[in-house]
């Protein structure tokens, strides 16, 4: 999401700077320790199966090894529809975290009890992650040494002070640590930064190396996994089938965990909208991480809806990114959502303009990726088809390193069919909003994304934000009522 905050050095430093980056994604093409499987071939016949998972990123990767976990017997097969992680999952930030700075988003959507059982089961999430890469060996990088949000301007510091305030109210102010101005910019080295935030429980973790261990541990549990294989059609029928260029399974519960492949499913198409998040990674520099305060484990987001994030990788480069960018016009994924030369001039102006001392570091990749995002930015999990086997997962909105973890679990029970916590909890439901139908969608959409970006240019000046664009500003909460459905089912997804 692109903002109107002009500080910082003039476009061309980034385009020089851009100029030398490999359009690559650093999590796979600059760690030595991650290797295409060569072991999931594509599909190209016929088989059967209890559980069709279609995705390999997080999602259907933890659906099925809780799946395995909780139903050994249980046959599982798995379609990936390029390599297992190619999609947001190997992609993204690398940030892992509950939501405790979502408990207020949470406790006006959902109550205090329900809320509260959610914050508890991201927790547990985070919980369940270190357990996994432990017991199955998994080398990740992942550490935890606090997760710092960072306020760049008073506003977003007051935003900040709300949800300590909502954790509090709760009784979970240990949660989170206030820092004052001094010690947010001893532990970021940003001259910018007000304060902040401190997340006592979130880390980080290299999510390639993330993904590529969980699919070693779903096979290991005996999962059939077939990669090259993108599903070209579903049917909902009993028992459902999915189809894929050369072949076919028929299974008795489909698992659709395609990421922002799914506003592609009819009945998904006016939940979701598709953005881009792109991000940058410097050469290794320890000495000067070191100057700055940055510590493995310790990732950073500031306060922004275009939220700025980062990391500092296990060699000691700077890895930094951005939310938003081009809207994929009715859901679809765009060549500009993988890479967009402007975006990553903006993004390495944003990095030197927070982090000055960064000016100096080569960017040597640089790449981006899809997201799926919803109006209320908490994911969910849902059914689709009037036989009711075929299940999805869906929303995170750019935060789904842990959740993912969480809605694989939920969607292990419910494909089970078990009659547990995760099975009744509040994120099985149908789609909890609806955006507007093309092209009123796109069109309210920059409108909306256009107004955010003035109100925060000018809060971070000090400034109140203009009535006209506050007003049109608040259109992201705004929603349609549930479509009317016609004819059945719809017409078949195809991711």
């Amino acid at each position: 999401m692109r903002t109107e905050d002009t500080d910082g050095p003039a476009g061309g430093a980034g385009i020089e700077a851009s100029r030398g980056a490999q359009d690559a994604v650093y999590w796979m093409g600059g760690d030595a320790r991650w290797r295409p499987s060569g072991d999931c071939p594509p599909l190209t016949r016929t088989t059967r199966a209890d559980v069709c998972i279609v995705g390999g990123g997080f999602t259907g990767l933890w659906a099925a090894y809780w799946i395995k976990r909780l139903s050994p017997d249980t046959d599982v097969v798995l379609l990936e529809r390029q390599f297992c992680g190619a999609g947001a999952s190997g992609r993204n930030g690398g940030w892992v975290n509950g939501w405790e700075d979502a408990l207020s988003t949470l406790l006006g959507r959902f109550g205090r009890e329900e809320a509260m059982w959610l914050l508890d089961a991201s927790l547990r999430s985070e919980e369940a992650i270190r357990e996994v890469v432990r017991e199955a060996e998994i080398d990740c990088d992942l550490a935890f040494a606090e997760g710092l949000n960072l306020a760049m301007s008073p506003a977003q510091m007051e935003s900040l002070r709300g949800e300590v305030r909502a954790a509090e109210d709760a009784g979970r102010g240990d949660l989170f640590r206030t820092l004052s101005r001094e010690e947010a910019q001893e532990a970021c080295g940003s001259p910018r930064a007000v304060g902040g935030v401190a997340t006592a429980r979130a880390g980080s973790v290299q999510p390639a190396l993330l993904v590529q261990g969980l699919r070693r541990a779903a096979a290991g549990a005996g999962v059939r996994i077939f990669e090259a294989s993108p599903m070209t059609d579903v049917r909902r029928t009993l028992p459902a089938v999915v189809e894929t260029p050369a072949g076919t399974v028929v299974a008795d519960r489909v698992v659709l965990a395609g990421g922002p492949w799914m506003a592609r499913v009819p009945e998904l198409r006016r939940t979701l909208f598709v953005i881009p998040s792109h991000m940058v990674a410097t050469s290794p520099a320890a000495a000067q991480l070191d100057a700055m305060g940055w510590l493995r484990g310790r990732p950073f987001v500031d306060a922004r809806t275009a939220v700025h994030y980062g990391q500092r990788t296990a060699d000691d480069r700077v890895v930094f990114g951005r939310g938003g960018g081009r809207l994929g016009y009715a859901g679809r994924v765009i060549p500009a959502h993988f890479h967009d030369e402007a975006e990553t001039v903006e993004i390495i102006g944003d990095l030197h303009a927070l982090f000055p001392r960064t000016a100096g570091l080569a960017i040597e990749w640089s790449w981006g990726g899809p997201v799926e995002r919803t109006q209320h930015g908490t994911p969910w999990v849902g059914s689709l088809g009037s036989h009711g086997n075929v299940h999805y997962g869906t929303g995170y909105s750019g935060n789904g390193v842990c959740p993912t973890q969480l809605i694989g679990r939920t969607l292990a029970s419910v494909a089970l069919g078990l009659d547990d916590e995760y099975s009744v909890s509040p994120l099985v439901s149908e789609p909890p909003s609806y955006l507007p139908p093309e092209p009123v969608r796109s069109v309210g959409a920059r409108a909306v994304r256009a107004a955010i970006g003035r109100c925060e240019a000018r809060a971070d000046l000090g400034l109140k934000p203009d009535p006209v664009s506050k007003f049109v500003s608040r259109g992201l909460d705004f929603s349609m009522p549930r479509p009317i459905r016609r004819g059945g089912s719809g017409a078949p997804p195809r991711l």
